[in-house]
């Protein structure tokens, strides 16, 4: 018998003891709460919208487009503007409020596959049409955290515009509901987790709802790290490659002659995140959650400008000499000087100290000085984390300098976020890369990799190179004979301890240092077959060091020169 079998049975058929402690103590709070409030209206209702009784008047309810704050969540569902199903959840996992908790209600949105059953239902669910059923009155509740969850189908990225629409439209009524009841919401804004970006930040503008207070992002760029949240949490699609041009700024400047195509995949990610103006990204200016202030098309602090300046060889004092064989050099802009430095410098300290730039501040820093500055900026950061898009990324967000960046900036919560969606933008980066039109198809598995089928996976670059690889040698007549590819770190501790086992080969790497966990290694059993096809798209023969005498079957993923070209 299983666990929850002995939870849910009991010998003579009644109600087993614990659940029905919990079903008494829910009955008698929810009671205790109806009696003591829902018996009056909410302070500050109008007398013109409500009936004899203190309700809103159902009549001017359901004529209304939109939910009155005045009425209470109760109110809509009889007015039919939600879908009461509460009769329908189960009373003991209904949320049962701690009365002592002082902590400020606020406000939860997500998205979850249809597929999944969550063992405590949200009070909203909003499903594809738009329709809003409600299975818990968080105000009978007196819930602490109002749970909205918006319902998706297998490999469904984005909400349905009716679903996003619903979503904002409650969320500015219940945001507008609690800050009627609660001053201090009132000045200070209702809090939103909204961790797959479903509401648009002029939503929540709107609403005058805000972050949660340990977030250390920019709205703009909570609504990137959300959108690369869809990837994971659902069971794996596809979309087309031109859906995704919207995760990226553009970019007008032509690639630098020692460019890479990782390097410019890394950019994108990091001015991805980043998020700035799409109509000017380089014209950007934006207060941070730190205070200070960044710029351009990648979100430079003062801080990372000055430290560029000052890496810079300019002479002590800047020499004009050593500045005009800079200009050759592609460093810095015609026309750049002695007091153009000066100039620059001032910029970046007033931008350190919390001012935000004008826009002839700006003129100090072109399109192609930025583009100088980033791949530079990448190149460093990748010599301190080492081949790590995602974590580059998140570097560069940080505002401070490769030398200045510390393990907890990176293993803090936001760090941690900000490393997984630079990631998965520098996965689409390179994929968009290889990608020869806007028919080819993007594909993700659950956890947020890219399938190559027979239920192997890779890493997202990985991944659309293997997949590349294998449309060329199938065009030859050649398939690709996949032993291994993506594993878990406990598939690497299976492996690990069975090794010379029949099946499993004596040469298996350490757990945890195995290039398999990290999606970008290969076994092939035809390796010498599919060895030109996979060199083509970015793979080398063994870990980057030639092959491996005693494991001729691996390859390792390293990305391809911006001199390669494919067919």
């Amino acid at each position: 018998m299983t666990r929850n079998q002995e939870t849910n049975s009991s010998s003579d058929g009644a109600e087993p003891s614990g659940i029905r402690q919990s079903s008494e103590r829910t009955r008698a709070v929810l009671s205790n709460f109806a009696a003591r409030d829902l018996s009056s209206p909410p302070a500050g209702r109008s007398d013109a919208v409500t009936a004899g009784d203190g309700s809103v008047s159902a009549a001017t309810l359901q004529a209304s487009d939109t939910y009155d704050p005045k009425a209470s969540p109760a109110e809509l569902a009889r007015a039919g503007k939600f879908k009461d199903k509460t009769a329908t959840r189960q009373e003991s996992v209904l949320e049962i409020p701690d009365l002592n908790d002082k902590a400020e209600p606020k406000i939860s949105v997500g998205m979850e596959d249809v597929t999944k059953q969550p063992p405590d239902k949200p009070h909203f669910v909003i499903k594809k049409n738009g329709d809003i059923e409600m299975f818990g009155d968080p105000e009978a509740l007196k819930a602490k955290d109002i749970k909205i969850q918006l319902e998706r189908n297998e490999g469904q990225l984005y909400p349905t515009e009716a679903q996003q629409a619903a979503a904002e439209k409650l969320v500015s009524y219940l945001s507008e509901r609690l800050k009627s009841q609660n001053p201090a919401l009132a000045k200070n804004g209702v809090e939103l987790s909204d961790s797959d970006a479903v509401v648009s930040p002029e939503a929540r503008q709107n609403a005058g709802v805000r972050q949660p207070q340990s977030s250390q992002m920019s709205p703009e760029t909570q609504q990137s790290v959300g959108n690369m949240n869809r990837f994971k949490g659902n069971n794996g699609g596809e979309m087309p490659m031109g859906n995704t041009r919207d995760y990226f700024p553009n970019r007008d400047v032509p690639r630098q002659a020692n460019e890479s195509d990782q390097q410019a995949a890394v950019k994108d990610a990091a001015a991805g995140l980043f998020n700035p103006d799409k109509s000017e990204p380089y014209s950007t200016i934006r207060k941070s959650p730190e205070g200070d202030h960044r710029v351009g098309r990648y979100g430079f602090s003062g801080r990372q400008i000055h430290n560029w300046l000052s890496g810079l060889d300019l002479g002590d004092p800047p020499d004009p000499a050593k500045i005009e064989e800079l200009i050759k050099q592609g460093k810095l802009p015609k026309g750049f000087n002695v007091d153009s430095l000066k100039k620059l410098q001032a910029m970046a300290q007033k931008m350190a100290n919390g001012e935000a730039p004008s826009k002839d501040d700006m003129k100090l820093l072109p399109k192609e000085m930025q583009e100088t500055m980033a791949t530079d900026m990448v190149a460093q950061f990748k010599d301190r984390l080492g081949d790590n898009p995602g974590a580059i990324a998140a570097g560069m967000m940080s505002g401070k300098s490769a030398s200045e960046l510390t393990q907890e900036d990176l293993s803090s919560p936001t760090g941690k976020q900000l490393t997984d969606a630079g990631q998965r933008l520098y996965d689409i980066a390179t994929a968009r890369q290889q990608s020869e039109d806007g028919n080819d198809k993007l594909q993700w598995t659950q956890d947020g990799k890219v399938s190559i089928g027979n239920g192997k996976w890779l890493s997202g670059a990985a991944g659309q190179a293997f997949i590349a690889a294998q449309k060329d040698a199938a065009a030859d007549g050649i398939t690709i004979r996949v032993n291994s590819a993506g594993r878990t770190l406990e598939e690497q501790k299976y492996l690990y301890a069975n090794r010379g086992t029949k099946g499993i080969s004596r040469t298996v790497a350490l757990p945890g240092r195995s290039n398999h966990e990290s999606g970008n290694a290969l076994d092939i059993a035809n390796y010498q077959q599919a060895k030109p096809y996979l060199q083509k798209y970015g793979f080398v023969h063994g870990d980057g060091n030639g092959p491996i005498s005693n494991d001729l079957v691996h390859f390792k993923y390293t990305g391809r020169n911006s001199s390669t070209r494919y067919a």
